[in-house]
């Protein structure tokens, strides 16, 4: 059963929205997977629904202007088509907490902080040296943003404006988001899912824990996908130690980060 989460409901026939949004390559894969394994939950996966219902906000120059100056009749118009949307995903939205899973949606927090104020926020946070570092070695099909991969330097940067505009976002966000840390989630499962779930206003369950045993019956085609078939692993924790001297040039631009998030200089 649910625990309906006051204030979390949106306009629709569904319990509950949430946004899990991050970087690439940060554990919102995971995340999502394992939010997955529980019934009250109906997963949106990479589904580009922001782009396809609000995607000019982003992507006009007079978009941030255009949003702020939304009357309730044009934002109750946004809400309904994305809702309709959803519905179109094919997904069971009855009664359920409808989590969209995109990291690079994070360039739609103003969005949703001005259409869906209601919505929880769940932002994944990893080591940001591992993220650029793997960003990077990772192949991704090919889109503007992971275009942007080519480069250890052009990653560190993409990585260093994206959070600069969740920063800026966070500010506009009553409560905050829910942040998950990716190394304190293999830490302690049970503790980062419990406080999670309560967070979104769902019940905890055990099922959470094979999360990836589930997912093979799910058409993932996430870069990250053969790594959650395989369940938790702490084999990519630190890995960009190993190539520290290629690193090295984007230190600098990621020390910021590393310190904001709480990640050891070193």
């Amino acid at each position: 059963m649910i625990d309906r989460a006051p204030g979390r409901a949106p306009a629709d026939n569904a319990a509950g929205l949430a946004f899990i949004l991050g970087f690439a390559r940060t554990g919102t894969t995971l995340l999502g997977q394992i939010l997955a394994a529980l019934p009250d939950v109906a997963l949106l996966e990479e589904s580009e629904i922001l782009t396809a219902t609000a995607g000019t906000f982003v992507r006009d120059s007079d978009g941030i202007e255009r949003l702020a100056g939304l009357t309730a009749p044009e934002i109750g118009g946004y809400r309904q088509a994305f809702w309709q949307h959803a519905q179109q995903l094919g997904a069971d939205l009855k009664d359920r907490v409808v989590v969209e899973q995109t990291a690079l949606n994070t360039v739609y927090m103003p969005v949703i902080s001005r259409i869906f104020p209601d919505a929880a926020v769940v932002f994944v946070i990893r080591d940001p040296r591992d993220v650029v570092f793997s960003c990077f070695r990772r192949k991704f099909e090919p889109t503007p943003f992971t275009l942007e991969f080519h480069s250890l330097e052009s990653t560190a940067k993409v990585y260093d404006r994206t959070m600069r505009l969740a920063e800026i976002a966070r500010g506009m966000m009553v409560p905050g988001p829910i942040d998950i840390r990716y190394e304190d989630l293999l830490a302690d499962f049970d503790g980062e899912t419990r406080r999670l779930c309560a967070g979104l206003g769902v019940r905890w369950s055990e099922t959470m824990r094979d999360f990836h045993v589930l997912s093979a019956s799910r058409n993932l085609t996430t870069a990250s996908a053969p790594q959650i078939r395989r369940g938790l692993t702490r084999d990519s924790v630190g890995a960009w130690r190993a190539y520290r001297e290629h690193m090295a040039p984007v230190l600098p631009l990621l020390a910021p980060w590393v310190e904001r998030f709480g990640y050891p200089p070193d």
